[in-house]
């Protein structure tokens, strides 16, 4: 068995976490990957291997969503299993916290575990070459200033839907929508739910938020003549707009695969708590 190993390199906190992972991989006699990132800042001599590269039967993510969200859209395989270990603030994807490191290595390498199956958006901007990388949460379109709102006409499979006044207009998936969509206003899917939703930022209308089928094709275009605007994949990738283009989102074919032990609502339930008690 070989299992990938990444994790958040900027908190000098995540780093004796990380090395526990390791070390109870190691343990099991499983090959271990480290990415070439976590290797160097936890300075070890091992061989390593760039995230893009690495092939493995799952992969251990250690930090946030944040460290999740980099690890999915860089994977050379999309659908590797992921097993996220919770160091940062909220952890919606991540799947167990940093004491029960151990237990949670031990039944993944045994196969104890459910794999949930989490829905891609494929986008792009049709005055460009090519597409942005695929996103696991959400598809963003804002604009480039802060404080100034971009006017977007929205199409759903052609159809025109409304043209709206808003700080910005995200297309998110069932699992995005825990993430910047329940911020904003939309609701939460839950993971067996094959559908988007298109839900705009402080619109300056009547406007909030649709739930989308999951074979929808959304048409953004910018309509104001001279407004630059932001396409934002994951909170990532930022890539600029000019003015009057147009951003298509649909459904990519590829997926994001985690491995999980405790059901979907236990899950949201303890952190909507978290949340709520901060």
């Amino acid at each position: 068995m070989r299992v990938g190993v990444v994790s958040r390199t900027d908190i000098d906190a995540v780093f004796p976490v990380t090395k526990r992972v390791i070390k109870a991989l190691e343990k099991r006699s499983v090959e271990v990957l480290v990415e070439t990132e976590t290797s160097m800042a936890l300075e070890m001599n091992s061989m390593t291997v760039d995230l893009t590269e690495i092939e493995a039967d799952f992969v251990v993510a250690v930090g946030g969503d944040g460290t999740i969200l980099r690890t999915a859209m860089g994977l050379k395989v999309p659908d590797t299993p992921l097993l996220g270990v919770n160091m940062g603030r909220r952890g919606f994807l991540c799947e167990v916290h940093k004491d029960e490191v151990e237990p949670a290595i031990d039944k993944a390498v045994k196969g104890e575990y459910e794999l949930e199956s989490c829905l891609k958006l494929r986008s792009r901007c049709l005055e460009m070459d090519e597409d942005f990388p695929d996103a696991l949460n959400e598809v963003l379109v804002s604009s480039s200033l802060p404080s100034k709102m971009i006017l977007c006409k929205l199409l759903v499979d052609g159809e025109q839907l409304a043209e709206i006044q808003a700080d910005g207009i995200l297309v998110a998936t069932p699992t995005g929508s825990t993430a910047y969509n329940l911020s904003a206003g939309g609701s939460i899917l839950a993971p067996g739910v094959d559908a988007m939703i298109l839900t705009a930022i402080n619109p300056y209308s009547y406007f909030r938020s649709i739930t989308l089928p999951v074979e929808s094709k959304v048409r953004l275009e910018l309509r104001k003549p001279r407004a630059d605007a932001l396409a934002i994949i994951d909170g990532k990738v930022y890539t600029g707009l000019k003015p009057l283009s147009t951003v298509e989102v649909d459904t990519s074919t590829h997926k994001t695969r985690f491995i999980r032990f405790k059901p979907f609502y236990e899950r949201l339930r303890s952190r909507l708590t978290h949340i709520q008690s901060q």
